[in-house]
């Protein structure tokens, strides 16, 4: 049996410029960190000649064309596996369309424990580029590469996508003290709605032309968002994370609403300094940077809303068990 852990992401700033039709144009750039919140896959071998899948709802077929979980069916077809095998997967966040990357994260979850199955051992490298071929070219998903690679290589990460389609990795490392107020500022909440990210990107993906304006000054905050971040400037950070949402929404219609509104309006008012909705928007999980003194007003402020413990971590998907 092989159990694998892959963690989640939250997406700070610079989301869509990891996407083909601007990154050929300029390189993108995103910062972004995993958290403890994760998605499991477990490969076991079967006695029979079946394959079980167990998702949303079980499947057992006797070859893999026939299953029809897409991600599933095309990961095995992916690295060559047509025989016994029984697959199980489950996570600390059970909603999709939660903008915390889940769909990318099971990908690189998925292909990790089925490498391993087949006897490789795969680099944060190897499973991030493999995520993004699955994801981008055979499954044909409108999603960018900055999932994949935060799922493979975890922790807090400073992402260029180069006009070449590579992508660069550079760690950012909080001191112990620092990383302790960043925990004492950040709170997030889930929005209590979900949505399809890639359906999302789709729709900008026609505006293209009209969004590449956009997208390029979300792209142009970030070195300043990672020189507040680096310094713990929490304030300054909450304030560049409006400032992106702000840009955000001229995307397309489908990034915010007039709940999301209200929730973001009412977390200003009871003193949050900022945030945004992470990942596509539309729904998910919002984040926000709050001052110490203002955590409880800001919780009681949006009590309707579940207020999820969150912390960053380091390490990306790992191997947990094989035996």
């Amino acid at each position: 049996m092989i159990l694998v852990r892959t963690p989640l992401r939250v997406e700070f700033l610079g989301g869509g410029t990891d996407l083909a039709y601007f990154y050929r144009r300029t390189p993108g750039l995103i910062l972004n960190a995993t958290v403890d919140k994760y998605i499991y896959v477990v490969v076991h071998p079967r006695l029979d000649t079946k394959i079980k899948v167990s998702h949303d709802t079980v499947e057992i077929v006797d070859r893999v064309d026939l299953l029809e979980h897409p991600y599933l069916r095309a990961s095995l077809k992916l690295l060559g596996i047509n025989r016994s095998l029984e697959i199980c997967s489950f996570s600390d966040i059970t909603s999709h369309g939660s903008g915390l990357g889940s769909s990318s994260c099971f990908s690189v979850a998925l292909l990790h424990a089925l490498s391993v199955s087949i006897g490789q051992r795969p680099s944060p490298r190897k499973l991030a580029e493999l995520a993004s071929h699955l994801e981008i070219d055979v499954l044909k998903a409108r999603i960018g590469k900055q999932d994949q690679y935060a799922a493979a290589f975890g922790g807090i990460q400073l992402q260029t996508f180069e006009r070449n389609g590579r992508v660069t990795v550079q760690p950012i490392k909080l001191t112990p003290a620092l990383s302790k107020k960043f925990h004492e500022h950040f709170l997030v909440f889930f929005t209590g709605t979900t949505r399809s990210a890639s359906a999302i990107l789709q729709k900008q993906a026609k505006s293209a032309n009209r969004n590449y304006p956009f997208l390029k000054q979300m792209r142009d905050l970030v070195p300043g968002a990672t020189q507040a971040f680096q310094k713990g400037d929490w304030k300054r950070f909450g304030e560049f994370l409006e400032a992106e949402w702000t840009i955000k929404k001229n995307l397309s219609a489908d990034v915010t609403n007039a709940r999301l509104e209200s929730m973001y309006k009412t977390a200003k008012q009871a003193g949050a300094w900022g945030g945004r909705v992470s990942g596509a928007g539309g729904g998910g999980f919002m984040i926000l940077m709050v001052p110490l003194a203002k955590r409880a007003s800001v919780k009681r402020a949006l009590h309707k809303y579940p207020c999820i413990p969150m912390r960053l971590v380091e390490g990306g998907s790992q191997m947990l068990m094989k035996v």
